[in-house]
């Protein structure tokens, strides 16, 4: 919007107009530019700290590498039936790269505000970068100097290159990173994809072959039915992606066509585009099993073919009184709750964390061969607690509708299908009548959050509260207990705190 002029009245009858004063375009990229830079060398510096952070929960006792015989177990070298479950040494790093500590990386992602899912791959690419392409860390290193920036590799390029190399052998990492360093700070992506080929072909030839012979193996197809993942995760839609043969990509394409033309033909107005899209699911509904049996067993089962009945698809829906209630066939929109306005009535899928519309579940449910199982509404306020350590269905459904993703902090996976952890440690010395299993004291942990949880890390500096003197050992691992309004309060090996609730995680330190 423009800036308004400013009317001066010196006289009633005469008006002086003054021009708006002029904005210093030149001083505001100058401001721009200073805070890109600062901002540039920020994130080298969190790098850099990641990669020390790394190199400080590496098994420094064997000095075990990847590519080590006992490398790919994982496990610690000592005796790795001692700790079942608990931490071990992972393989982030290519052939070369020191073995890393899987319980340090909750520690460096919670502290840094992201997921374990988002921190690995970056504590992975910082010791891939710093052990096996030096000359590009160094080029990393640069865009710490806002005077070498210009020259300096950026972060998220680098990563993108380190992703790429890590399955490389070492010789072949180095031929990248003496080729590519020169020039890293400007080479496009295809060209360097184009140089780790050229690697692997040189330094690699068998295991090159090997690729090509299984490339099959890479095929897959996926329907990304996780919120995150859709443009728009309130419409119903999702997006769908995959890599097939190409015989069976040209069937495909070949059926998508054919039934998107026959819903043409039976009336159907929308754009080509969307017609293959509802093929997909015309064909899913109409092939339920494959005929592996040949033409002749058509005629029914006695010739030993099975069909299969059509995937069962389970969708946790969630739907208001109004929507369930308001409208019947024919009723007009009806007032939505959170607006006070004419509106559509939403449902939430639980188990995709999506919204639909409600008239799109009606849709779902009168397609033909679809099952609906109505279960009874549960009353969350309720409290419900068994003696047993084993967890009843009953109590772990209103534990899961309860807190529909994972409690651990920035971990937003689903509930369903993660473990059960008792936020007070259950005792079995416990008198009966104690009620330790209850929908109050436990909360959806993933495995590996739960193993955190549960086992100490043996690896990495002492806690900040941890006297050298003490006769007992650090306690590594992470505390958490549920406040009464249903917060869960973590606090990390190395102090750190974190408050998880329905609207997230805030850290408290």
């Amino acid at each position: 919007m423009a800036t308004p002029s400013v009317v001066r009245m010196n006289h009633p009858s005469t008006a002086v107009v003054e021009a708006p004063p002029a904005i210093d375009t030149p001083a505001l990229l100058a401001t721009a530019r200073a805070a890109a830079a600062t901002q540039r060398a920020a994130e080298v510096a969190a790098f850099v700290a990641v990669a020390d952070w790394a190199d400080a929960h590496t098994d420094g006792k064997a000095g075990a590498v990847v590519g080590d015989p006992i490398g790919p177990l994982g496990l610690w070298h000592d005796d790795p039936s001692s700790v079942p479950g608990g931490d071990r040494f992972l393989e982030l790093g290519g052939p070369g790269a020191p073995l890393v500590s899987e319980f340090c990386l909750y520690e460096i992602s919670a502290a840094l505000g992201r997921s374990v899912a988002s921190g690995r791959p970056l504590v992975g690419d910082a010791i891939e970068l710093r052990h096996r392409l030096p000359r590009l860390w160094a080029r990393v290193h640069a865009g710490a100097d806002p005077a070498t920036q210009k020259q300096a590799l950026p972060v998220w390029r680098a990563r993108k290159i380190a992703a790429l190399t890590r399955t490389l052998t070492a010789e072949a990492a180095d031929f990248v990173d003496r080729n590519l360093a020169p020039v890293a700070h400007r080479a496009t992506m295809p060209t360097v994809e184009r140089l780790v080929a050229e690697a692997v072909v040189r330094f690699d030839p068998e295991n090159a072959e090997l690729d090509r012979a299984d490339a099959d193996a890479g095929r897959y197809f996926t329907v990304e039915t996780s919120p995150v993942d859709a443009a728009s995760p309130w419409t119903g839609v999702v997006p769908v992606h995959g890599t097939l043969d190409l015989a069976d990509a040209l069937d495909l394409n070949n059926a998508v066509q054919r039934v998107a033309a026959d819903l043409a033909a039976a009336g159907c107005d929308a754009d080509l585009d969307v017609r293959r899209s509802m093929a997909l699911g015309e064909l899913a509904r109409r092939q339920t099993a494959l005929d592996l049996y040949g033409a002749e067993a058509d005629a029914g089962q006695a010739a030993g073919s099975t069909r299969a009945p059509a995937r069962q698809v389970v969708l946790y829906v969630h739907l208001s009184d109004a929507a369930i209630a308001s409208h019947r066939p024919g009723d007009g929109p009806g007032i939505d709750a959170a607006t006070g306005t004419t509106g559509i009535d939403l449902a939430r899928l639980e188990n995709t964390g999506s919204l639909v519309t409600a008239d799109q579940v009606r849709d779902w449910c009168r397609t033909p061969g679809t099952k609906v199982v109505l279960k009874p509404v549960i009353d969350l306020s309720g409290h419900v607690a068994v003696d047993a350590y084993e967890v009843p269905d009953r109590i772990a459904e209103r534990v899961r509708l309860d807190r529909p993703t994972c409690a651990f902090p920035y971990c937003g996976r689903a509930a369903r299908g993660l473990d059960l952890d008792h936020t007070e440690p259950y005792r079995w010395e416990a008198a009966p009548g104690a009620g330790q299993t209850s929908t109050t004291n436990l909360a959806p942990l993933c495995r590996g959050e739960h193993r955190a949880k549960t086992h100490p890390s043996l690896s990495g500096a002492s806690p900040p509260d941890f006297s050298p003197t003490s006769a007992d050992p650090p306690d590594r691992r992470w505390h958490y207990h549920r406040d009464p309004l249903g917060t869960y309060l973590w606090t990390s090996p190395h102090g750190l705190r974190y408050a998880v609730d329905s609207t997230g995680t805030t850290p408290l330190n």
